[in-house]
């Protein structure tokens, strides 16, 4: 008998693969083991509408407000079947997200704009670099969003001056969190033994995690309060210290 983590990552696999069926299939097993488990309720749900099974969706729903009245993912969704909205699939169940190790990475943007620039997102979108000295700004239609951690944006930087090219887009919003999918679409022949993004080890749990987000709360209604555009940005471990910025570091 599978495990139930591993009956997740099955399921959110076959979602990435538009295998709804699969979908199903993995959730029921789950459920077998965990009645109670509203994540794996509300999978469920999302599947059946996919395959456009719309009582079996309302009832997978029901079920999960039934153990979690305050379960939101379950409102929306029932909320969308009342209201018959059109149904779109997941954003990962587009080329666009396609997970390639060392040329793509899923980034937390910092220093985010204030909440009328974030209510204005959507998954999908088309972002674009602007060179800061301390680090990469990220706009959509000419407007800012937020900026890349400096490690990253320094890393981008360098890379970016030798030639490489990037795509990036809006992978989630959510309060005060806003994530976007960086891709490197050209590597330049100076930069050819380079990796875009170093390869980690907990890459495919955080990929997980993040399709998951994707799969159950792509497009609740949230509130967006306003950030400090003056917090410093958090860095991540993954280049060498001599890599890191400091605050005499000039591009």
């Amino acid at each position: 008998m599978q495990t139930s983590l591993s009956l997740k990552q099955q399921a959110i696999t076959a979602a990435k693969q538009g295998d709804w069926n699969q979908v199903v299939s993995s959730n029921k097993e789950l459920l077998e083991q965990e009645p109670k488990n509203t994540l794996a309720l509300n999978r469920l749900g999302v599947a059946y509408l996919q395959l456009k099974q719309i009582n079996k969706a309302k009832a997978a729903f029901e079920q999960a407000l039934g153990h979690d009245r305050t379960n939101l993912i379950a409102k929306k969704h029932l909320t969308a079947i009342k209201n018959k909205k059109p149904l779109q699939a997941p954003a990962f169940f587009t080329q666009e997200f396609i997970e390639e190790p060392g040329k793509t990475r899923i980034v937390e943007l910092h220093r985010l704009a204030g909440k009328p620039a974030l209510e204005s997102l959507s998954v999908g979108q088309t972002c674009e670099f602007k060179l800061k000295q301390r680090y990469i700004s990220i706009e959509v239609a000419d407007k800012y969003i937020g900026s890349l951690p400096e490690d990253i944006s320094f890393r981008l930087s360098k890379l970016l001056q030798t030639g490489n090219t990037y795509h990036c887009s809006i992978h989630s919003v959510a309060p005060n969190h806003v994530d976007v999918y960086l891709k490197e679409t050209h590597r330049s022949v100076r930069n050819k033994d380079k990796h875009s993004f170093p390869i980690s080890r907990i890459s495919t749990v955080v990929t997980q995690e993040n399709d998951e987000y994707v799969l159950l709360n792509e497009e609740i209604p949230v509130e967006i309060t306003n950030h400090d555009a003056d917090v410093e940005p958090k860095a991540f471990d993954d280049i060498s210290d001599e890599e890191k910025f400091t605050t005499e570091t000039a591009l």
